[in-house]
């Protein structure tokens, strides 16, 4: 099955089995990049399993039924190195990024990981080392730490607050059995799409990709985990580290990525602290020279989201720094935003869209986003005269909807 998108390059496809295909051709440039998306992450998993998906996606890269991880690792050294994966909330995505002349070999070769990888006891107990060290890289972090544990409890004990690694405890009792059963939940046709972007042939590489994805199950023999709808609590939470700067996160709900006010919400962002010309970013560095680095940032998901303030400073400085992020907030709520910022806010969020044009990577990536949700594809004018069209009205009233230091949620990791 085949179906153009009036105005658009982009054709989306159905293998035999279901599996969705996404493609965006263009001949202009030198590389192409296919990436398989699964419709799972940490929010599909319970606190028994939590870290399950994100143990699979190491596992996907051990070795298959025809090539050791050795081996693995050389074939994909020769397409480039750009061989790759992660795991979020509500995705897991394996994806390459290659030549033209290469594409048949790394589409084969993610087919043979999603269909045919071993994932044996002795390679799982080898791995739940590495993702033990992973876990204790990123709590070694602060900037990812804040972030993390402050959505673990605005979301308390719902899915979406589990952390993406998951804890110690469950990685090490994890057996090759449970992910092979975890897998066959949700590595299935309904559940995949995957999306091809840049310099390609688009019949040859639909005919690679039917052959190379053939023994992807269509459906799930057992029923998937109805996802929880999350429910933001207002929360607060100080970690002490012996670290010199003090490190701070501030947490408001926002919208879904699937929300209309996405447009609104990116505008907004890049006017609050998106960019070195924003309001946080001007106010609190370049006018007090209180903190490195501020910004703002969002986190959205298929039916919540929020916006994000970080900052990391000299601890003397927290207090200050909080109150001139409050004044801004405050201000934004009284007087509103200014048309000039509204206008640089939409050109500079044109530019960035535009830019991404240029990308394989962006451009495979946002397909397989807009098809796993099930979203319109847009052509990229129309994207462009949405934006446009934001008004300041519409930001303000967002801006009075989020930015409610009432119920802000904060985080603080730093010296006492």
């Amino acid at each position: 099955m085949t179906e153009n998108i009036l105005k658009l390059n982009i054709e989306r496809n159905q293998l035999e089995n279901g599996i969705k295909v996404v493609f965006e051709q263009n001949k202009h440039l030198n590389s192409v990049t296919v990436g398989v998306w699964i419709g799972v992450g940490s929010r599909d998993e319970n606190k028994d399993n939590n870290g399950i998906a994100h143990m699979i996606e190491h596992m996907l890269f051990k070795g298959t039924d025809t090539m050791t991880a050795e081996e693995l690792a050389v074939r994909t050294a020769i397409l480039g190195g750009n061989l790759n994966a992660y795991t979020s909330k509500e995705n897991t995505e394996f994806y390459c990024k290659t030549l033209p002349e290469h594409l048949k070999e790394a589409i084969d070769i993610l087919g043979d990981m999603i269909c045919h990888s071993k994932i044996s006891q002795a390679d799982l107990d080898k791995e739940k080392g590495v993702v033990c060290e992973e876990i204790d890289m990123y709590k070694d972090s602060p900037e990812d730490s804040v972030h993390e544990l402050l959505q673990k409890k605005i979301w308390r004990h719902e899915p979406l607050g589990y952390l993406i690694s998951g804890k110690k405890k469950n990685v090490k009792a994890f057996t090759s059995k449970q992910l092979r059963e975890f897998m066959s939940q949700y590595y299935t046709a309904d559940n995949m799409v995957v999306s091809v972007a840049g310099n390609f042939d688009k019949k040859e590489t639909l005919n690679w990709i039917e052959d190379a994805f053939k023994d992807v199950p269509q459906k799930s023999k057992v029923d998937r985990m109805k996802r929880m709808v999350p429910h933001y609590h207002q929360a607060f939470f100080e970690k002490k580290k012996d670290i010199e700067q003090l490190h701070l996160n501030l947490g408001f709900v926002a919208p879904a990525f699937t929300d209309d006010k996405r447009h609104t919400a990116a505008i907004l962002n890049c006017i609050l602290g998106g960019d070195v010309n924003s309001r946080l970013f001007q106010g609190i560095r370049e006018k007090y020279g209180l903190t490195y680095s501020v910004y703002s940032y969002g986190s959205s998901f298929s039916d919540t989201g929020l916006l994000h303030i970080y900052a990391a400073m000299n601890p003397q400085q927290k207090d200050k720094v909080y109150s001139l992020i409050s004044e801004t907030i405050e201000d934004l709520r009284k007087n509103g935003i200014k048309k000039e910022e509204l206008e640089n806010a939409k050109k500079q969020t044109i530019v960035e869209m535009t830019l991404s044009q240029d990308s394989t990577s962006s451009l495979m990536s946002g397909n397989a986003k807009l098809a796993m949700y099930d979203m319109p594809f847009i052509p990229f004018k129309e994207r462009a005269k949405r934006l446009e069209k934001v008004t300041k009205s519409q930001v303000n009233d967002l801006i009075m909807e989020c930015l409610d230091l009432e119920t802000v949620s904060m985080g603080i990791i730093g010296p006492r």
